[in-house]
């Protein structure tokens, strides 16, 4: 992974209670010089960092009932609301771990949406804090908050037991299945860490070494540069495409967008469904690209969507064999879908890359945009 794909996984974090403005000031000017994903600061400093990222794609992060979560959950919807008026476009909520603990999951749920409702504008990350929980307890999170329109589930907030590990990763990533995105956080260090994480299926990294990650992630890329001097080495011909799903109300009327490049052309492929899923219309997105390639070619294909990566590069060769059922015996869903896709990246050399949605990609912008216009077309009056 190049630096620069590396850093849009990264929310470069500085949480420390003896930060001083003058610290907060350069850590904003690293995360605006890296072009990392978004910078996270503790709440008071939340207008400085809207001021000094101010026209940068870098996003203001903050944290919510942070570091225990054992706030009243009105105290949480107000701060919520309040950091948002002053600039923060994301929140990181730290659960009330009490209730999952008494089984009172319903109650985590009814939290949640209160500060949904009281900041709806901005993009919602629940700390789980998986070091204090059972297996049993993560995949319950994962299936309630999934539910509340939460946009990530988070493993941790640095302050706990334990951080962020590839098992916890993996078991959160696998029970969303596309649902709701994963945050890994807490204890990342190194590149190594890093990488193995967003292989786990982490769709975001939290940490406060996004720094020295990313000038370790330079200093590999620049051995590798010089290193490779065998034509033999060189890429052959190479086609990127790039792909999006949209749903209105999912299930409902959807859209897909591809945008194919090859030698500086390029060719956009859309259509849709009258009522179809989010999930759908992304494996159609892909399907649709590689079904217009018209000879095997080496292929770099973007994607937002974790479900498709992640099923295409991890669950399939399982599914395959077990007859397309899940682990648990259930068929797997979409799975006309998944037979075709397989097909189709049999007959070429396909790469697959992961791109945070809504990250200022040009590409993943504009396939978005393509995809929910073929969405609005199919809309009932």
């Amino acid at each position: 992974m190049r630096p620069e794909e590396l850093a849009r996984y990264l929310d470069h974090t500085l949480l420390s209670p003896v930060a001083t403005t003058r610290d907060v000031e350069k850590f904003l000017e690293e995360a605006r010089r890296y072009g990392v994903r978004a910078a996270c600061v503790s709440p008071t400093f939340v207008p400085l960092a809207r001021e000094k990222l101010k026209g940068s794609k870098v996003k203001v992060c903050t944290v919510v009932g942070f570091p225990l979560g054992f706030q009243l959950t009105s105290t949480k919807a107000h701060e919520a609301a309040e950091v948002v008026a002053a600039g923060a476009e994301e929140i990181d909520v730290v659960i009330n771990l009490r209730w999952v603990k008494e089984g009172r999951f319903e109650f985590v749920a009814g939290e949640m949406g209160e500060i949904l409702a009281a900041a709806p504008q901005a993009v919602v990350k629940a700390i789980i804090e998986c070091g204090y929980l059972t297996d049993e307890e993560k995949v319950r999170l994962v299936d309630v908050l999934a539910e509340t329109g939460v946009h990530y589930v988070k493993t941790s907030t640095g302050f706990g037991p334990s951080g962020a590990t590839v098992e916890d990763v993996r078991l959160l990533a696998e029970r969303a299945a596309g649902r709701i995105k994963v945050k890994a956080a807490g204890g990342i260090r190194t590149l190594a860490q890093a990488l193995a994480l967003i292989e786990a299926g982490a769709d975001v990294l939290g940490t406060s070494r996004a720094v020295q990650i990313l000038k370790e992630a330079e200093a590999a890329w620049k051995q590798k540069d010089e290193t490779a001097s065998s034509p033999e080495d060189e890429a052959p011909e190479e086609v990127e495409i790039f792909v999006d799903g949209a749903c209105l109300g999912n299930p409902g009327p959807g859209g897909y967008a591809a945008i194919l490049r090859l030698k500086g052309r390029e060719k956009v492929i859309t259509g849709g469904e009258n009522d179809t899923t989010n999930n759908r219309m992304e494996l159609m997105a892909a399907i649709k690209g590689l079904e217009a390639l018209k000879r095997p070619v080496k292929v770099r294909l973007y994607t937002d969507s974790r479900y498709l990566r992640d099923g295409i590069t991890k669950w399939l060769p399982r599914w395959e064999r077990n007859g397309f059922r899940t682990a648990a015996g259930k068929p797997v869903k979409n799975r006309d879908l998944w037979e075709k896709l397989a097909a189709l990246t049999k007959k070429h050399r396909v790469e697959w890359f992961w791109i945070p949605g809504h990250s200022g990609h040009a590409e993943n912008e504009r396939c978005d945009s393509l995809a929910r216009k073929e969405a609005q077309k199919r809309k009932r009056p």
